[in-house]
């Protein structure tokens, strides 16, 4: 973002522009930079994310490899799909928030990635700004009452991703205070260790995430796969036990 504010250059007509990326009202930020790019926008967008190629890297394996169910992505590449793809073999479907039949993945029996933020195989739709949420809110309230559902029936592991979304903060906290404190088991947040502790009560008071910390060893996070490579490990372990006394 600061390189696409760059672009403009700082000057009174976008100080407002800078100080938002400093305080980090990036939605805002966003939404001020896209009208600034207009109908350069998507060119812009693809230059980062899709122009270099990117390759899966050794953490998009782990997770395919874990083979969960219903994987939501809130990323505009399909690195991670693609990967699942090919590592599983199995049928996948790619769903966006958009879709009609979204809430498919509640009772359908196939491996589904849902994209949370929508494409760039269809910039007009993705989930970026200020504005593109509270559109998102009005008109897609089949995919957030299906998201809703399966926050409530399932149990989430966050990998990857910020506490900041605003609109999974909202099904999160709805929830969370709908319920007796307690009541329901949590979900989880993985997350670097020196996240504050404060900041880590709020979560599991204010949104159910109970977070779990792993040592990010260094700048790479190599930690972070380590922490994986030993959830799949587990995950593999109980699975065999399913296997041998079909308790599921």
């Amino acid at each position: 973002m600061r390189d696409a504010a760059n672009r403009f250059g700082r000057n009174p007509a976008t100080e407002h522009i800078f100080r938002a990326i400093d305080e980090g009202d990036l939605l805002h930020a966003c939404e001020w930079l896209k009208n600034r790019f207009d109908e350069n926008w998507t060119t812009h967008l693809r230059s980062l994310f899709v122009d270099p190629h990117y390759t899966p890297g050794r953490l998009h394996e782990l997770l395919a490899l874990l083979d969960t169910r219903v994987v939501f992505s809130l990323n505009f590449d399909d690195i991670y799909e693609t990967k699942s793809r090919e590592i599983n073999e199995a049928s996948q479907f790619t769903k966006n928030y958009y879709d009609t039949d979204v809430c498919e993945f509640l009772r359908g029996s196939a491996r589904y990635v849902v994209k949370v933020h929508g494409s760039l195989a269809s910039p007009a739709s993705l989930i970026f700004t200020q504005e593109d949420y509270s559109k998102a809110r009005s008109r897609n309230s089949l995919f957030y009452s299906a998201f809703d559902a399966a926050l409530m029936t399932h149990t989430f592991l966050f990998v990857g991703c910020g506490y900041g979304d605003p609109d999974i903060n909202l099904l999160l906290e709805n929830q969370a205070f709908s319920v007796i404190p307690g009541t329901v088991n949590p979900h989880y947040f993985l997350t670097s260790a020196g996240l504050p502790e404060d900041l880590r009560n709020s979560l599991r008071r204010n949104r159910n995430l109970k977070t779990l910390i792993y040592d990010r060893v260094d700048d790479n996070h190599s930690g972070l796969v380590a922490a994986i490579e030993d959830l799949l490990t587990r995950v593999n372990d109980e699975r065999a036990l399913l296997i041998e006394n079909g308790n599921w």
